[in-house]
């Protein structure tokens, strides 16, 4: 069956931070603790997805407020003094303001070709509520038909939920769209238990992934994945 659709990941996938400003490390850093890898991945990062959460994504003011639920946590793991907390959430919290996001240099002509073929586009994120924000920073508003974050849909991926949300965006079923993205768990094995086709973007110095199938090689990772080291490589998958 021809493809109908294309849902793409968004940081990784189309656009990057050049820049993040103030880091959580480098604050805590400055107030004399260390954070632990594993408690940010338990928190925020890759530990934490596939976390449902509907209940925190009713309002931009809740999901922020169980963000804010979620540092107080990590920092009182990371052995924070209550006294120094609150100016650290307020820290971190404002952070990002000196983040700098850049979509990939093809990206933007690939997107306009898929548009050309007439497939709807669909963002489809682990991000926060303000993704539309994050679009816009990387300059690739109206480049895409619509876009679903985890903060909205209440669920990350690999979890179903976010996935049904940007099919129902999309107008397609599962069998007809075609997910990419750069993360093997939540891009790859998410997608293809809902029964989309997938495509694995591997860049050129592609951060370690964990969750890469051991065992197998490259670019043949796993039986009906195609691994691509670009977004123009989707335009050969499609064709």
């Amino acid at each position: 069956m021809p493809y109908r659709a294309v849902l793409l990941d968004f940081y990784g996938t189309l656009a990057r931070a050049t820049a993040w400003g103030e880091t959580p490390e480098a604050i805590l850093a400055e107030h004399g603790y260390t954070l632990d890898p594993g408690v940010r991945r338990q928190w925020f990062d890759d530990g934490f997805d596939g976390r449902e959460h509907h209940e925190h994504s009713t309002s931009r003011e809740a999901y922020v407020a169980w963000q804010r639920e979620r540092t107080l946590a990590m920092l009182l793991e990371a052995d924070v003094h209550p006294s120094e907390v609150e100016a650290i959430i307020d820290r971190i919290r404002h952070g990002s303001a000196g983040r700098v996001m850049e979509a990939y240099p093809e990206v933007p002509g690939v997107l306009a070709l898929l548009r050309g073929l007439g497939l709807p586009l669909v963002v489809c994120s682990n991000w926060d509520w303000d993704l539309a924000e994050a679009i816009d920073e990387s300059g690739l508003t109206g480049t895409v038909d619509a876009l679903v974050s985890s903060a909205w849909a209440g669920a990350r991926k690999p979890h179903p939920d976010i996935f049904t949300a940007a099919l129902a965006e999309a107008g397609v079923g599962p069998e007809e769209a075609l997910y990419v993205g750069d993360t093997w768990i939540p891009d790859v094995e998410g997608p293809r238990a809902l029964g989309m086709h997938s495509v694995y973007l591997e860049r050129d110095g592609h951060w370690p992934d964990p969750g890469f199938p051991a065992g197998t090689t490259r670019p043949d990772a796993v039986e009906g994945v195609h691994v691509v080291t670009s977004l123009r490589g989707v335009l050969d998958v499609i064709a």
